[in-house]
C-alpha cells in the first residue's frame, strides 16, 4: 500500500497551482513592495510553490515545513526553476530556533495555523512571527473561517481526483466532524486508490482549530501587531465573518 507521503504528494500535484499562484502571488507582492532583496519566510511551505514563485521575483526566501518529503519536493521544484530558496525541515511551533535575522514578510497559507495543537501554541507562533518581522514588516495568513462554517453547518468538501506517481487514479474525500466545537473540529481525510488493480483506502484524522476573525484579531493585537485587516480572498474583497468561509489575514508590525 502507498504511504501517506505518497498520497500527500499526489494531493499536492492535484492542485491547480498555476491558477492558485496567479491569484495569490500578486496579492502578496502588492503587500511586500519591490521584492528584490526582501527577506521572506514561508511557514508550513509544503512543496514550496509560493517560496519558488517569490524567489523568481527576486526575494530572498526561507521555507520551513515539518515534512522531509515535502521539503525534498520543494528543493526539486526550485532546482527545476533555477532559483535557490533555503528550505528547512522544522516544526512551525519552534521555527524561531531554525532561523536568524528579521524578515520583511512572513506568510502562512493553506489553513496551516489551524493545524497547530491548541490556542496556546497558536499564540506562541504568532508571538514568534511578530518578533521575527522587521519594523513595519507584514504577516499574511490564510485560514478557514469557522464563524461561517458553524453558521451554515458546513461539513463536506468536494471530491478531488489525482494520480499517484505510478499513474494510478486516486480520489480524495474530506469532511469535518464538529463534535468538539466551538474550540476545534476533526478533519477526516480519506484517499481511495488502486493498488495492483484493486481499490483500497487510507484514512487519517487531524485536529483543526476553529479560527475566526474576532479570535485572530484579538490574538494578533495581544502579541503586538498594530494593524490587522481581513479579506475574503486574494483579490482583496471585503470580508464578512458571517458569510465568508475563506479568511485572508494581513497584519502589520
Amino acid at each position: 500500500m502507498s504511504s501517506f507521503d505518497d498520497v500527500a504528494l499526489a494531493y499536492d500535484e492535484a492542485i491547480d497551482w498555476e491558477r492558485r499562484l496567479a491569484k495569490e502571488i500578486p496579492f502578496i507582492l502588492s503587500r511586500l513592495g519591490t521584492p528584490r532583496g526582501k527577506r521572506v519566510l514561508d511557514l508550513a511551505c509544503g512543496t514550496g510553490r509560493h517560496s519558488v514563485a517569490l524567489a523568481l521575483d527576486g526575494a530572498e526566501v526561507v521555507g520551513i515545513d515539518n515534512s522531509e518529503v515535502m521539503i525534498n519536493r520543494a528543493v526539486e521544484h526550485a532546482t527545476s526553476k533555477g532559483v535557490t530558496p533555503s528550505f528547512i525541515i522544522g516544526d512551525m511551533a519552534e521555527f524561531q530556533s531554525t532561523i536568524d535575522g528579521q524578515y520583511d514578510l512572513i506568510i502562512c497559507l493553506g489553513n496551516s495555523l489551524a493545524l497547530l495543537y491548541d490556542l496556546n501554541i497558536l499564540e506562541k507562533v504568532l508571538t514568534s512571527v511578530y518578533e521575527s518581522l522587521c519594523d513595519d514588516g507584514i504577516f499574511i495568513a490564510q485560514a478557514l473561517n469557522f464563524e461561517e462554517i458553524h453558521r451554515n453547518g458546513f461539513k463536506f468538501f468536494p471530491l478531488k481526483g489525482g494520480r499517484m506517481k505510478d499513474g494510478e487514479e486516486i480520489i480524495f474525500s474530506r469532511f469535518f466532524e464538529h463534535s468538539d466545537s466551538p474550540t476545534s473540529s476533526t478533519l477526516v481525510m480519506s484517499a481511495q486508490m488502486k493498488v495492483q488493480g484493486e481499490w483500497t483506502s487510507l484514512v487519517s484524522t487531524q485536529n483543526v482549530l476553529n479560527l475566526n476573525s474576532n479570535l485572530m484579531k484579538r490574538i494578533l493585537a495581544q502579541v503586538g501587531f498594530r494593524e490587522t485587516r481581513f479579506y475574503s480572498d486574494f483579490s482583496g474583497s471585503i470580508f464578512s465573518g458571517s458569510d465568508d468561509r475563506n479568511m485572508v489575514i494581513h497584519s502589520r508590525r
